[in-house]
């Protein structure tokens, strides 16, 4: 088949010679004094950069890919600490970072690619499918970690990746290799890398790694932290195998069903999403709804407080992090979500703080500005040492009844993670509206785009004395919302909620005992508990 792939071209006489012996380029990295891992980078980039605008031999540039992989899979994950935990948008050494291992693995698969293009025009192909199966999944791997680069720093991967993605799965079926098994010496060197990668071990045919591909980008990752994208990543190669490609086809049921238009540089869509009847001429099937009934008994152990016995989840792996890692892919991969409410532009600008203690000093500060007036303080927190809360400006772009669309102003704070609780406040408004972040979008120059929901119209702050604890808490109390049924509830840090458990709270000038009863919402920095009064 004629392969349209996204490859540099090749240079008739270049400049610099690149080494294609292994035992010379194993020697010249042995010998490398390197410090940190963004020299290793500098090194590895160059001579793959070198080695990409040469003509040599398949097999001669295959042998040599081989040879820095396992050394780039190495300084890919040293440079992904620091950017895999990083505010939004990314400070400029978590910035270079991301970039730099982007653009080491936009070259390892520049060179897989440019191998398959050779083998599959030479004119005596013996033994090419072999060499054809070993470029076609290192190729894939080298754009699936590409795409985990983008899909880390919240940035939408460039389209070329899904065209590539698709030629590259349909050559392989064309040649009957997409489920050959790809092992050789080299997988064994991956495993010493990260027992955890997944594509060490588990990931080893090329169908699987397109498969593992699709349900990443289904997985929708700007809505999840950093550390939970990996994470998905690793707990997917031990259930590959329950997923399904076909041929399109009339279905009953489309939970769990999606379309791929092999011809186009899209991700896959839902079956029940389409506007037209898919083509069977280009479009192929992909099923989950295996995969999700078995994650149901992974989640159903996890409630049990059990662990699946395939390894799959770590031992020391938090179990209600994974719960509700479980409970989010699920509803991805199983039951494609619907919006409710529709959007409506707004253009205009807001005051955003970020995180409890934030938006409990915000109001305050508000709150005892009116109440000073009238010589009524309501509140006395001065047992906790604070500072004035700091506001940044952001843009409006769109709004619905449950949520805001908005963009960040070139001046503002770089401190926004997904599953952040904020404050946001409009011009003349007399209170902080309380919401959380549950998507992200960056993009050149520090642009982020942020989508939030809005959990209540206001908060008040309050002090949370744990029951025989010492240590006082900031929380934030947000009154019940009788339309919406939404009870009343507290905001508190993360590991605050244990069932039953009393707090004492100290608002208004007032005390009072209360009891936790059920735990609304879990994020990685907060708790939305309801609660009942003691006594």
């Amino acid at each position: 088949m004629a392969l349209n792939l996204n490859i540099p071209d090749l240079q008739d006489d270049p400049i610099f010679i690149a080494e294609t012996r292994p035992q010379k380029i194993n020697k010249a990295l042995a010998d490398l004094k390197t410090e940190t891992a963004m020299d290793m980078a500098t090194y590895l980039h160059a001579e793959l950069e070198t080695l990409n605008q040469q003509k040599v031999s398949a097999s001669s540039r295959l042998q040599a890919l081989d040879s820095y992989r396992p050394h780039l899979m190495r300084t890919t994950l040293a440079l992904a600490e620091s950017y895999r935990k990083s505010a939004l948008p990314l400070h400029d050494e978590a910035h270079l970072a991301a970039t730099t291992a982007g653009a080491l693995w936009l070259e390892l698969g520049y060179g897989y690619k440019h191998a398959l293009v050779d083998l599959q025009n030479q004119l005596i192909k013996l033994g090419a499918d072999k060499n054809s199966a070993h470029a076609i999944q290192y190729a894939m791997h080298a754009i699936a970690e590409h795409a985990l680069v983008y899909y880390q720093t919240y940035v939408t991967p460039p389209e070329h990746i899904w065209s590539d993605f698709h030629q590259l799965y349909f050559c392989a079926v064309q040649l009957d290799i997409q489920n050959i098994s790809v092992q050789h010496a080299y997988m064994a060197t991956e495993k010493n890398i990260d027992p955890n990668l997944a594509s060490a071990c588990l990931v080893n045919s090329i169908e699987n790694t397109y498969k593992h591909a699709l349900l990443m980008s289904l997985a929708e990752p700007q809505h999840l932290i950093q550390q939970d994208i990996r994470l998905i990543a690793e707990y997917l190669a031990h259930y590959i195998h329950h997923t399904q490609i076909s041929a399109v086809t009339a279905l009953d049921n489309t939970s769990g069903a999606f379309v791929i238009d092999l011809s186009s540089n899209k991700p896959p869509t839902p079956y029940n999403k389409q506007n037209s009847q898919p083509n069977p001429l280009t479009d192929i099937l992909f099923q989950t709804i295996d995969l999700v009934r078995t994650m149901h008994l992974d989640l159903s152990q996890l409630q049990r407080n059990q662990l699946p016995k395939n390894g799959s989840i770590p031992a020391d792996a938090n179990r209600e992090d994974y719960a509700e890692l479980l409970t989010y892919l699920i509803k991805h991969w199983g039951i494609t979500p619907h919006r409710i409410f529709n959007r409506s532009l707004k253009n205009g600008d807001v005051d955003l703080v970020v995180g409890i203690s934030a938006i409990w000093q915000a109001s305050e500060q508000g709150v005892i500005k009116t109440n000073n007036a009238d010589n009524h303080p309501i509140s006395d927190f001065s047992s906790i040492p604070s500072s004035p809360a700091t506001s940044s400006r952001w843009k409006t772009l769109n709004i619905s009844a449950t949520g805001i669309l908005m963009r960040r102003h070139h001046t503002a704070e770089k401190n926004i993670r997904i599953g952040d609780l904020i404050g946001i406040k409009g011009k003349g408004e007399p209170h902080w509206s309380i919401g959380i972040i549950r998507w992200a979008n960056c993009g050149n120059r520090d642009r982020l785009d942020i989508g939030v929901q809005f959990i209540a119209p206001q908060a008040h702050g309050a002090i949370a004395t744990m029951s025989g604890g010492s240590q006082d808490k900031r929380v934030l109390l947000l009154s019940e919302i009788v339309a919406i049924k939404q009870a009343t509830t507290i905001i508190a840090p993360r590991g605050t909620y244990e069932p039953a458990r009393q707090l004492t709270l100290t608002y208004n000038n007032k005390i009072k005992q209360i009891m936790l009863t059920r735990l609304v919402e879990r994020s990685h920095y907060a708790e939305r508990i309801q609660y009942s009064i003691v006594g």
